[in-house]
């Protein structure tokens, strides 16, 4: 009992905390310095993002981990892949390594802004109706996160054919066959949420992110935005090519033969696609004066792909069940 009142004393005195404007800050003894960069970087975040997603009242709580066992247990979740911070917002909790745990170079700052969004819009909008690319989209833009990198990234999966189809998106966030697939769902959610604030404009984007408080994202979308998900998600992947040239003939990668192939195969397969769209509109339009008019949106995910898709489709052959 002695041993046990000693170690649960030597814990405590470890303990420490930092409050200030709505923030509480846990950290352990060594880590002063980074407990007010934290405190600084957060208070910033908060004034800037304030006039999208305001804060409310409730104070966020951070955790900054000095130990990757201690940090395990938080993001037990996330095991095997490469996380530095992850949030729960139901606990208002931001849980973030020590930048001692972190690689050389890494964004601690941006980490911390990238949380706090994530707690912000579950504040600001209902979970149920967020989609989790957009949710990741929306904290990596704020956040600053990635700008190029993405831009790359996005660039390198279309030329190999690994853009992940919208429907399969979010299971990718939160079951994926590896770090590849989870760093590429970062990497398509960060340049899809891009492509929709520029096509939106900044004031109808926000419109549409806080309609999410009381109706699914193509309800939003198509109520605040004047546009469907379907034609939101066919003009995405009409861009791709034009990013994906831009991109891998400022890596030099455009003259190998195979992004020259790959880049023609989708251009091949978006025309096909599009004759099915068309196809769509006429029934649709035929056969107006006989269905209510919620009986006729086809949304994107309930789009049936073109049939012959799958020889090229690398997650065609998984089981589309539970999505």
């Amino acid at each position: 009992m002695l041993l046990l009142a000693a170690v649960c004393t030597v814990a405590a005195a470890s303990e420490h905390r930092l409050e200030r404007g709505g923030f509480v800050i846990d950290y352990t003894a060594g880590q002063e310095r980074v407990a007010a960069h934290t405190l600084e970087v957060l208070e910033q975040a908060v004034r800037e993002f304030a006039p999208m997603l305001p804060p409310g009242d409730r104070p966020v709580y951070v955790k900054i981990i000095a130990t990757a066992d201690e940090f395990e247990k938080y993001a037990a979740r996330f095991h095997g892949l490469d996380v530095s911070g992850l949030a729960r917002p139901g606990e208002d909790l931001i849980v973030v390594k020590a930048p001692r745990l972190r690689m050389p170079g890494s964004d601690y700052p941006g980490t911390l802004r990238h949380e706090l969004v994530h707690l912000l819009l579950y504040r600001n909008v209902n979970p149920a109706y967020l989609p989790q690319w957009l949710n990741e989209g929306i904290a990596m833009s704020l956040a600053n996160e990635f700008r190029w990198q993405s831009m790359f990234s996005v660039a390198r999966m279309f030329i190999q054919n690994r853009i992940i189809p919208y429907h399969k998106l979010d299971r990718a966030f939160f079951a994926p066959s590896g770090q590849q697939e989870f760093g590429d769902a970062y990497a398509q959610a960060l340049s899809m949420t891009r492509f929709l604030r520029d096509s939106l404009g900044e004031e109808r984007f926000w419109r549409v992110v806080r309609a999410l408080r009381d109706m699914p994202f193509h309800d939003a979308l198509r109520s605040e935005g004047a546009m469907t998900s379907q034609a939101f998600w066919d003009a995405y992947q009409r861009s791709l090519w034009k990013y994906a040239a831009f991109a891998t003939m400022a890596s030099g990668f455009f003259f190998q033969p195979a992004a020259i192939l790959l880049i023609i195969a989708y251009l091949r397969r978006r025309r096909i696609a599009q004759g099915i769209y068309r196809r769509w509109e006429e029934e649709e339009e035929a056969a107006a004066g006989t269905a209510s008019d919620r009986d006729n949106v086809v949304y994107w995910d309930e789009v049936v792909d073109d049939p012959d898709a799958w020889k090229d489709d690398p997650y065609e052959d998984e089981d589309d069940d539970d999505w």
